[in-house]
C-alpha cells in the first residue's frame, strides 16, 4: 500500500551526500578567499606602507686651508702674501680658497687670517712689522654660469695695486680656472714683488703731532 504525504528530505531537492560536498565547497571558498586577504593584508603592511628614506647630508667642504701653515725650520719660502676675504663670494669661500691653495703650491707662505688696511700707508706698515710682501683681494659679481671674479695684488712696499687678473663661468669653473691660470698670468709679477719686499726698507717715520694752542716761550716779535 503506497504512502501518502510530503516528500522526505533524501528525496527532496539534492541528496544528502550531494549536500555534504557542496558546503566543503563553499566552506573552501570562504577559507581561501579569508587566507587571500590576510595574505595581501601582510604584503601591504610588508610592502605597501612607505618608509621614510633617511636624509643624507653632504658633509661641507674641507676649511682647513683658512688655518696659517707654519714654516718648517730651515724651508726656503718665495715670500709671503696675504689673502683678504672676497667679496660676493660663496658661503664656502671656494674661489678665494683656490686663490690660497694655487699660492701655497708655489711655495708661498700663504695667510687667509688678516683684515684689509684702509690706506696705501698702512699696507706699508703692515709690509714691514709683518714682512707681508703682496695684499690679495678680489670680488665676485654676477650669478650662476655668468660669475666674475676680479682679483686685485698689492705691493706691500709701495701699498698700491700692480697687477690683476679675471675669471668667469660657473663657481666650479671659476676654481678651476684659477688653479690652472692663476700662477701663469700673475705668478712673474708676484715674484718680482717679494723680491722687492726681502730687500731691507727704512720704516716710515711716525708723524710729529703738535699740540695747538699752547703758549710760546717767547713772545713773536720781541
Amino acid at each position: 500500500m503506497l504512502r501518502t504525504g510530503a516528500p522526505t528530505r533524501a528525496t527532496a531537492g539534492c541528496p544528502a551526500g550531494r549536500q555534504s560536498i557542496g558546503l566543503k565547497a563553499w566552506v573552501v571558498v570562504v577559507v581561501t578567499v579569508a587566507s587571500l586577504g590576510a595574505t595581501a593584508g601582510s604584503a601591504e603592511a610588508a610592502w605597501g606602507v612607505p618608509y621614510p628614506l633617511p636624509q643624507v647630508h653632504s658633509a661641507p667642504p674641507d676649511q682647513s686651508w683658512l688655518k696659517d701653515v707654519p714654516e718648517k725650520p730651515g724651508s726656503a719660502t718665495a715670500g709671503k702674501v696675504a689673502v683678504f676675504t672676497f667679496k660676493g663670494d660663496d658661503v664656502f669661500e671656494p674661489i678665494r680658497a683656490a686663490v690660497v691653495r694655487t699660492l701655497r703650491n708655489q711655495r708661498l707662505n700663504v695667510t687667509a687670517a688678516l683684515r684689509p688696511a684702509d690706506s696705501p700707508a698702512q699696507y706699508r706698515e703692515m709690509s714691514c712689522s709683518s714682512n707681508l710682501a703682496v695684499f690679495i683681494e678680489g670680488e665676485v659679481s654676477g650669478e650662476g654660469a655668468r660669475q666674475t671674479v676680479r682679483i686685485r695684488l698689492r705691493s706691500g712696499v709701495t701699498g698700491q695695486h700692480f697687477t690683476s687678473a679675471k675669471f668667469s663661468g660657473s663657481t666650479q669653473a671659476i676654481v678651476g680656472a684659477i688653479g690652472n691660470a692663476l700662477w701663469g698670468r700673475v705668478g712673474s709679477a708676484i715674484v718680482r714683488t717679494c723680491s722687492s719686499a726681502a730687500k731691507p726698507r727704512r720704516r716710515e717715520s711716525t708723524p710729529m703731532y703738535i699740540e695747538a694752542g699752547s703758549p710760546l716761550d717767547t713772545p713773536i716779535g720781541s
